[in-house]
């Protein structure tokens, strides 16, 4: 799902770093106007991962991102942060994962908004910590079949190749295929030419 944790964007939070100065500038002069309009904007998601994945969805964009003033928790962002922390959503999909064994799920975890090298450290060896062997290896080729027999149920995409580099539980970032569009039409013919791409690579 695009922007997975968007469903949890706190309005009192202030407006990303990385957004363009102008909006950051208005976010501080304005902000409870500037913050529900971003929010608004920012929310493409309605429920709890938990609910994301009995619906069906098996590809999780999660957006890390440092709070300036969050002290050494990490949360999600889309254009302002959430309230939920890392910990707090990963947690809550182990426990979907422990109920449904035969289920895959790609954790695709990207932009780290202002994390330091510690956080990514600290990041990572709570993914590996949490879900263990239920983690497919980039040294892999999986199948369902391997999966299943492995116990193996996460891949994580982490578009840091650094990070990625030192972790062979990681995967390198997957490309992420965005139409940017509500026409289906659109969305169909943008699918359609990058399958006729080929594979990336």
């Amino acid at each position: 799902s695009h922007d997975s944790m968007s469903f949890c964007l706190d309005v009192f939070s202030p407006v990303l770093r990385s957004e363009p100065c102008l909006l950051r500038v208005i976010d501080r002069l304005f902000p409870c106007w500037t913050r529900p309009c971003v929010s608004r904007w920012a929310t493409t998601q309605q429920s709890v991962l938990s609910d994301q994945c009995d619906l069906g969805i098996r590809f999780l964009d999660l957006r890390i991102a440092r709070k300036p003033s969050g002290g050494s928790k990490l949360f999600f962002a889309h254009g302002i942060y959430t309230l939920m922390t890392v910990k707090e959503a990963l947690d809550e999909l182990a426990n979907w994962l422990d109920a449904h064994p035969k289920e895959i799920v790609i954790i695709a975890c990207s932009h780290f908004e202002s994390l330091t090298d510690e956080d990514h450290v600290q990041l990572v060896e709570f993914i590996v910590a949490l879900f263990g062997k239920k983690l497919c290896s980039s040294q892999d080729t999986p199948t369902l079949r391997s999966c299943w027999s492995r116990g193996q149920q996460v891949v994580i995409s982490y578009g840091n190749q650094q990070v990625v580099l030192q972790h062979p539980e990681l995967w390198t970032g997957i490309p992420y295929w965005y139409a940017d569009s509500p026409d289906p039409k659109k969305v169909i013919a943008y699918l359609e030419d990058l399958m006729r791409r080929g594979r990336p690579g």
